[in-house]
């Protein structure tokens, strides 16, 4: 009886110290790839209007080429260093908000479209009404989509400043 006990607790050592290794290598390889996160609020609030904006750009694409009915229209900038806040969100509360019922978000988004050659027709603000959790679903019924742009500004471009 005192065979069998060692022998299944040499089993038991023996098979979890491999994981334990395992386990450990990856914990310093995951440790060693990871960037530096920034603690900088501008930082961050402009870290996270440029994923937004890569999150929802054939969106915002789509939007501008429809406002001024030009597919020349090719990206667009973001508004100057000052203003960090190009895109804000407002989250759930669109109840109060008429046809925004069926949205927990909306966004604002503040750019400045532009031509290849560089020309900017605009210092644009986009609304969308978001829904996160419909990004990734297919067939959805026309009234529920994940994002609708719901309201569109626009402003003359901003003047050239000799840097």
């Amino acid at each position: 009886m005192k065979k069998i006990i060692i022998i299944l607790s040499a089993l038991c050592i023996v098979s979890f110290f491999p994981e334990y290794l395992a386990n450990t290598k990856a914990s310093e390889k995951t440790q060693q790839e990871l960037p530096n996160f920034t603690t900088s609020s501008k930082g961050k609030n402009q870290l996270y209007g440029y994923f937004m904006l890569e999150l929802y750009h054939n969106e915002i694409m789509s939007a501008i080429q429809e406002y001024y009915n030009d597919n020349k229209i090719e990206g667009y900038g973001t508004p100057s260093k000052k203003h960090y806040d190009m895109v804000s969100i407002s989250f759930k509360g669109n109840k109060d908000y008429k046809g925004l019922e069926k949205f927990s978000y909306v966004l604002k988004i503040t750019l400045i479209p532009s031509y290849s050659n560089g020309k900017t027709v605009g210092t644009d603000t986009l609304y969308f009404a978001v829904e996160p959790t419909r990004q990734t679903m297919e067939n959805l019924p026309k009234e529920y989509p994940p994002i609708e742009l719901i309201k569109y500004e626009h402003s003359k471009p901003p003047k050239i400043q000799n840097e």
